[in-house]
């Protein structure tokens, strides 16, 4: 899909999950301007207050409850037929849009997941991503002592990196105030890295090997 189209949708879409939202951003290969583009990304805080829910009629099917308005937004589009769901996640939503003929990500930045963090990440490119979460002494941007784990900056002498669950729920049990570093801007990261601000088109990993 074209860029200028791609946005167009991507617009939309945010316009659609904003009232579930906190704060929902455009991420990924839309963000860095690429002319052609194989799918969505985008970044959100949700509100997480519950929606209401739905009454009951006599003679009817009992309607679905959901636990965010986020959720009963996506499942409305879904009814609708819009869209299929391939991922339901709390996380993340990846869902195929019909009436577009693209793939959209949907990445839910909830605790421990830093804003920052998670921008940077989900804006890519890919190398650059990774780059950024590989310590220099493995040629990547990333200051030695620390490591990335759940979109979190942990401090290595403080968290153990083999200790780190794979399930990010679990994770956020282990925060404390000494054990991370707060990434709540997309520039905090990227000044924690030694980067400075850097237009999204104009990222691109420098790998040190």
């Amino acid at each position: 899909m074209k860029h200028a189209e791609a946005l167009t949708t991507a617009q939309a879409l945010a316009g659609y999950f904003g009232p579930a939202c906190k704060w929902i951003e455009i991420a990924g290969s839309i963000r860095r301007g690429k002319p052609d583009v194989k799918d969505i990304e985008m970044v959100c805080v949700p509100d997480n207050t519950p929606p209401e829910k739905p009454k009951l009629e006599f003679g009817k099917p009992v309607p679905p409850t959901h636990k965010t308005k986020l959720d009963e937004l996506a499942h409305r589009m879904v009814q609708a037929g819009d869209a299929r769901m391939e991922l339901n996640g709390d996380r993340l939503k990846r869902m195929y849009l019909k009436y577009a003929g693209i793939k959209c990500e949907l990445f839910i930045n909830i605790p421990p997941s830093e804003w920052g963090v998670q921008m940077v990440i989900r804006t890519g490119p890919s190398d650059f991503s990774h780059w950024c979460v590989t310590n220099r002494k493995f040629g990547g941007a990333l200051p030695d002592g620390y490591f990335v784990k759940h979109q979190v900056v942990w401090i290595a002498e403080e968290m153990a990196k083999h200790d780190m669950p794979k399930n990010a729920d679990k994770a956020i049990e282990l925060l404390t105030d000494t054990n991370h570093l707060s990434m709540p801007e997309e520039v905090d990261f990227l000044n924690f890295l030694g980067l400075g601000w850097i237009e999204p088109k104009e990222r691109v990993a420098k790998w040190n090997r």
